[in-house]
């Protein structure tokens, strides 16, 4: 009885590891199988690059626009139908008070000047004879120069008064006009506004002329 007793336990727990081990190999799970299938082969992962994947890619945000009025483009050509330009930049309380203060000036320098002060033009029956751009202070004195639009472009075809003066309302002017023959001498008298008639001596020849504002 004691000699077979280690025997029969060989025995027995050779037959209970038989039948415990295809138990254990049912129940256990598939370890490894289940990891495999869980890593992505190269082909699945290049496949789902190309795809875009489930990338963590940064969201582009738009920055909001700062602009709340037209733009300013100075020194450039605006149309009126550009309405988000403008030719230049709004002027500030300084510059608005600066330009004010040069209207008034220039406006006041406009009242001080004498009637005569602007272009006219001297012309007979036969057509325009000389062009004149005076320039009247106001205060008496009376300059301007001369262009004779009888020879545009000509190298004496214009030049500056010699004389100008006015005595009891008469206006007399002088001019040296080559190749006229002579200094051509103007007596005109007013005649309503803006015109003054009289006449001209020129080449020793006198006609009768008109000046008007051109």
């Amino acid at each position: 009885m004691m000699r077979t007793r280690p025997a029969a336990l060989l025995v027995l727990a050779s037959l209970s590891l038989a039948v415990a081990a295809p138990a254990a190999h049912a129940q256990d799970p598939d370890l490894i199988g289940d990891l495999l299938r869980a890593v992505p082969t190269p082909d699945a992962q290049e496949e789902e690059e190309a795809d875009g994947g489930d990338l963590d890619l940064p969201e582009v945000v738009e920055a909001p626009s700062t602009r709340t009025g037209p733009t300013s483009v100075p020194g450039q050509r605006v149309g009126v139908d550009d309405h988000s330009r403008t030719p230049e930049a709004p002027l500030n309380s300084a510059e608005r008070t600066y330009e004010a203060r040069l209207r008034a000036g220039y406006a006041a320098a406009q009242a001080r000047l004498g009637e005569l002060e602007g272009r006219w033009l001297v012309r007979s029956q036969a057509g325009p004879l000389y062009a004149f751009q005076f320039i009247d202070s106001g205060a008496g004195t009376l300059d301007g120069a001369w262009s004779d639009p009888r020879r545009p472009g000509a190298l004496t075809g214009s030049g500056y008064l010699r004389s100008a003066s006015r005595t009891g309302g008469r206006l007399v002017l002088s001019l040296e006009a080559p190749p006229r023959r002579g200094p051509v001498q103007l007596q005109l008298r007013p005649e309503g506004p803006g015109q003054w008639t009289g006449t001209l001596t020129e080449d020793g020849v006198e006609v009768a002329v008109r000046m008007q504002r051109d």
